[in-house]
C-alpha cells in the first residue's frame, strides 16, 4: 500500500468519525454537545448506537493505514501514539456504555476512551519534539496543537458542565493534526520518503 493511500485513508478516518458524531448529535432529541460525551451517543439501547460504531472502526483503520507512514518520516514515539490512540478507539467502538449508567460496562469504555484520547493529545507534541531541529516552525505550530488538545483533556474532568465541548475541541485538534499530516504526505508523492513535513 503505497503513502498516499495510507494517508487517504487516515483523512477518510477522520471525516467519518466527525460526521458521524455531528450528525447523531444533531439527530438525538434532547443531546447536549456542551456538557455531554461523544460515547453518549454511542450507548446501548440508542438509535445511533451502531453508527458512531462504525465511525469508531474507520477511524482506527486509518490510524492503523498512516502510522508506519508517520514512523519513518517523524520516528517511533510518534507511530506508537498514534497505535494506542487507534487501539483504544477499537476497544471503545467494542464496548459501548451500558444501558445501566456507571455500570463495568460503562468503566471499561471509558478506560479505553481515555487511553485513546491522551495518546491522541500527545501525538502532536511528540511529533512536535521530533521536528524540533529539522522544521521549527512546523514543530511550534504541532506542539500549540498538542497544548490545546492536552488542556482540553484535563480540563474535561473538573470542568464538567461543558466537558462534552472541551471533549470535541480536543478531538477537533488531534484529529486536524493528522489531517494536516495526511496533507503533506499527499502532496509529497509516492514513495517511502524519510524526510520530515515541511
Amino acid at each position: 500500500m503505497s503513502d498516499r493511500l495510507r494517508a487517504l485513508l487516515a483523512v477518510l478516518g477522520v471525516l467519518a468519525f466527525t460526521l458521524a458524531w455531528v450528525l447523531a448529535g444533531l439527530r438525538t432529541e434532547g443531546f447536549d454537545p456542551v456538557r455531554q460525551s461523544i460515547s453518549q451517543l454511542q450507548r446501548d439501547g440508542t438509535t445511533t448506537g451502531t453508527v458512531m460504531t462504525v465511525a469508531f472502526v474507520a477511524f482506527a483503520a486509518g490510524g492503523f493505514a498512516v502510522a508506519p507512514v508517520l514512523g519513518r518520516r517523524l520516528g517511533r514515539a510518534p507511530q506508537v501514539a498514534l497505535t494506542v490512540a487507534s487501539l483504544a478507539t477499537l476497544g471503545a467502538a467494542a464496548s459501548p456504555l451500558g444501558e445501566v449508567r456507571g455500570g463495568a460496562q460503562d468503566i471499561v469504555h471509558l478506560s479505553f476512551g481515555t487511553a485513546g484520547y491522551t495518546a491522541l493529545s500527545v501525538l502532536p507534541l511528540l511529533a512536535g519534539w521530533a521536528l524540533r531541529h529539522r522544521a521549527r516552525r512546523v514543530a511550534g505550530a504541532s506542539f500549540l496543537v498538542g497544548a490545546v488538545a492536552s488542556a482540553c483533556l484535563l480540563g474535561t474532568v473538573p470542568a464538567e458542565a461543558v466537558s462534552g465541548a472541551l471533549q470535541r475541541v480536543g478531538f477537533l485538534a488531534g484529529h486536524l493534526w493528522l489531517v494536516g499530516f495526511a496533507v503533506v504526505v499527499l502532496r509529497s508523492g509516492t514513495g517511502e520518503s524519510r524526510r520530515p513535513p515541511s
